[in-house]
């Protein structure tokens, strides 16, 4: 059967890579904070690996149909699955990257840090978590997560989205858990992220990229290719964020607080 996702095809491989990578890293993120547009920015400069979310059951369950995995011993399973992923998702230079949201930590049969041997990590964040959460409701409501036109078809939504409070609430609090747990993680470890947020991201995408490859001490390419990626906020999302800002007033709940850069 075709994967689930396009992108796990062996025709997306790199060349077999022999032992362990000289430079592995951790793309931390949450659900729609743009880690899809940076894992593909880093991925389109042929330096950095292809950090996709290989612990998503969809990709999970694609590698597994094609290498006949068995699931016996979870620990071991996770340790064989990381190293078989670096064989054939390590660019030439030996760099290997995954892209990992907080929630996929919990469900982890065995420490990340421990696994990778002590990663680089590249830690994207958000800094208005109220439109990352408004974002969050309409990627939930349409099924539509990520819009590329190549690698992933654009298709029609699978549902109009409805505003609802206490879903974007929801969605909220989930992200500042998932923020939490990263600090937490970080924290526990002694590890410094390379911090960039999705804001700067948007608003300087070269001096972004450039500076993610510097901490990853890779090359930059002359000159950086597109993501392929299309943003998908636009009308919706700031009729949402007008009514979000009312009902909060509303039901007197505080305002969410905006990240600060430091």
């Amino acid at each position: 059967m075709p994967p689930f996702v396009r992108t796990n095809r062996e025709e997306f491989d790199f060349p077999d890579y022999a032992g362990l990578p000289p430079v592995r890293y951790v793309l931390a993120a949450a659900p729609r904070s743009g880690s899809n547009m940076l894992a593909r920015a880093l991925w389109h400069t042929g330096q950095a690996g292809f950090a996709d979310g290989y612990l998503t059951d969809t990709h999970v369950l694609d590698y597994f149909e094609r290498w006949g995995f068995d699931t016996a011993d979870p620990a071991e399973l996770v340790t064989r699955y990381l190293r078989r992923l670096m064989t054939c998702r390590t660019s030439p230079n030996g760099v290997f990257g995954i892209k990992v949201h907080g929630g996929h930590l919990i469900g982890l049969e065995a420490d990340l840090d421990d696994l990778l041997m002590s990663p680089r990590y590249i830690w994207l964040k958000r800094r208005d978590r109220v439109r990352q959460a408004i974002s969050f409701a309409l990627a939930h409501q349409t099924g539509v997560w990520i819009v590329d036109g190549v690698y992933v078809s654009i298709s029609r939504t699978t549902s109009e989205p409805r505003y609802d409070y206490a879903e974007i609430r929801g969605h909220l609090s989930w992200l500042e858990r998932e923020a939490r747990m990263w600090d937490d993680y970080f924290a526990s470890r002694s590890a410094v992220p390379h911090i960039l947020f999705y804001e700067d991201l948007i608003a300087d995408y070269g001096r972004a990229v450039h500076g993610c490859l510097r901490h990853l001490g890779v090359d930059s390419p002359g000159r950086l290719p597109d993501p392929g990626i299309q943003r998908q906020a636009g009308e919706t999302t700031e009729r949402w964020l007008e009514w979000f800002a009312r009902d909060s007033a509303r039901h007197g709940d505080a305002p969410a607080v905006m990240e600060s850069s430091s």
